[in-house]
């Protein structure tokens, strides 16, 4: 063979490896489709400026072979960027923002539930079958009625609860009244999107402490803790 054209079947051959491994596909499987070695194929990505996926990003990739299980608006309308305002506020005083892998939210006013379930079905574009339940109630409140309550008011089919825990008795009469259905815990297992909703929470930590210092007042949602602490450091995703 020409050695011209042996050169310029070798550049196809490594820009079809470049592209199969930048596609999402693994050093082991690019390594199958090529017939070459997993040293080889590394090599290869290495000789050209290639930067290797970390454990944490290629085990995302390969969980999420059809992309992200989201889509995130990037034109916000007045009214849906007061509903991403309104669902990080609450997420940075109700959520679990120390959590590393889901995105939780757990509450037991159905009004304040249903903001953040809107802003992660409208601003963060997550289907319906990748949110999930779980349901903390007292003994006097009937499991089977308050999954269909949150069910019906959250437009989320019943079989997306996971879990139910009955809490021990109670007394406190003012409890009763503010868990009628009980306490219901959001949660959306991505890391990707997890880190990109930490960030923006950590901007709105930012302009509210703005906000605080401007007119001088206390208790702005999302000010405390301040920005820059272990709670908001930038979370990677894989």
């Amino acid at each position: 063979m020409d050695e011209f054209l042996l050169q310029k079947d070798i550049k196809m051959q490594v820009s079809d490896i470049i592209r199969s491994y930048k596609k999402g596909n693994s050093i082991k499987e690019v390594s199958a489709i090529f017939s070459l070695s997993t040293r080889k194929v590394r090599e290869l990505l290495s000789n050209n400026d290639i930067i290797m996926r970390s454990h944490k990003e290629a085990s995302y990739i390969k969980n999420n072979k059809a992309g992200d299980p989201f889509d995130i608006l990037t034109v916000l309308t007045p009214e849906e960027e007061h509903l991403k305002a309104m669902a990080l506020g609450l997420y940075l005083t109700e959520g679990n923002t120390k959590n590393k892998n889901s995105i939780r939210f757990s509450n037991s006013d159905p009004a304040l539930v249903k903001i953040f379930v809107k802003f992660l079905k409208v601003v963060c574009g997550v289907t319906t079958d990748k949110i999930k339940m779980s349901l903390i109630v007292y003994p006097d409140v009937s499991q089977k009625k308050a999954r269909e309550y949150w069910s019906s008011f959250l437009g989320l089919l019943l079989e997306r609860f996971t879990k139910t825990t009955v809490l021990k008795n109670r007394n406190n009469s003012s409890s009763k009244k503010h868990s009628e259905f009980g306490t219901i815990t959001i949660n959306v297992h991505n890391t990707k999107l997890l880190g990109i909703i930490k960030e923006w929470a950590r901007e709105y930590a930012h302009v509210a402490q703005l906000v605080e210092h401007i007119h001088g007042k206390d208790g702005v949602a999302g000010s405390n803790p301040a920005v820059g602490s272990d709670d908001y450091k930038e979370v990677k995703y894989g």
